[in-house]
C-alpha cells in the first residue's frame, strides 16, 4: 500500500485499515486477489467518523490496532458470515430498525460494507437481546477467533460518538456520509446524491483540523497491492 506521506498525520489513521484489511479478512479478496474498495472505504469512513468525535485511542497504539481490527473483522463477519446465529442477529437488527427498508439496507451492506445505518442497527439491537442470544453470538464469534469484548468495544465507541454528535446538534449519519464519499469506492455515493438530491451532508472539523488531510486527501493517494 502506498500513501501520500505529506498528508495531515491524523489521516494516517484511516490508512492503517488497508494495511490490516487483507490479513484480518482475507476472504474479502476477489478472484484476482484484489481487495474490493467498497468494504475498505466503508471501514475507513467509520474510523474517520469515530475520530471526528474525538474518542479513538492514539494512532499506532495497541488499543488503536484493536479498534481497527474490530471494525474490519465484524464488518466481514456480518457481511459474509454463514453462521445462523450471526445471520439472524443482523437480519433482526435491520428489521427492528428499518422495517420495510431492511432488505434494501442489508443488500447494500453485504455488497459495499458498513453504513452508519447498519452499525447503528446492530449496536442498538445488541443492547436489546437476551443473555441467551448474547451467549449464542459469543460462541459464533469464538468459532472464527473473534471476541464478544471486541464487539462491545465497537458498540461502545459508536454509542459515544453518536452521543457526542447529538450534543453538538449534528447527525452521525451525515458525518459518516461525507467521509464515505471521500474514501475508496465513494464515487457511487456522489452519483446517488446527485440523483436523489444533496441533503446537506456535512462533517465538523475541529480546531486541529482532523481529517482535513485524511479524508480529502484520499483521492490523492495511490493504491497498489504488491507481492
Amino acid at each position: 500500500l502506498l500513501y501520500n506521506r505529506a498528508m495531515h498525520p491524523a489521516g494516517v489513521w484511516v490508512f492503517l485499515v488497508a494495511l490490516l484489511f487483507e490479513s484480518a479478512m482475507p476472504a474479502h479478496a476477489d478472484s484476482q486477489g484484489r481487495t474490493p474498495s467498497g468494504p475498505v472505504g466503508a471501514s475507513m469512513a467509520l474510523l474517520a467518523t469515530l475520530q471526528d468525535a474525538g474518542i479513538l485511542p492514539p494512532e499506532g497504539s495497541p488499543e488503536a490496532n484493536r479498534v481497527i481490527q474490530a471494525v474490519i473483522q465484524f464488518q466481514g463477519l456480518f457481511m459474509k458470515g454463514a453462521d445462523p446465529a450471526v445471520r439472524q442477529f443482523v437480519d433482526q437488527a435491520l428489521e427492528t430498525k428499518y422495517a420495510a427498508r431492511a432488505e434494501a439496507v442489508g443488500t447494500e451492506f453485504r455488497k459495499n460494507g458498513w453504513t452508519s445505518e447498519v452499525v447503528e442497527a446492530v449496536c442498538d439491537h445488541y443492547a436489546e437481546i437476551s443473555a441467551q442470544e448474547r451467549a449464542q453470538l459469543t460462541g459464533s464469534f469464538a468459532r472464527v477467533n473473534m471476541r464478544q469484548e471486541d464487539f462491545e468495544l465497537l458498540r461502545g465507541l459508536y454509542t459515544r460518538a453518536r452521543s457526542t454528535f447529538d450534543q453538538q446538534g449534528r447527525s452521525i449519519h451525515r458525518v459518516f456520509a461525507e467521509h464515505r464519499r471521500a474514501m475508496p469506492g465513494g464515487k457511487q455515493f456522489d452519483r446517488k446524491e446527485k440523483r436523489d438530491g444533496d441533503e446537506g451532508v456535512h462533517t465538523h472539523q475541529g480546531e486541529d483540523g482532523l481529517y482535513q488531510g485524511g479524508a480529502a486527501g484520499v483521492e490523492e493517494a495511490r493504491w497498489s497491492r504488491t507481492g
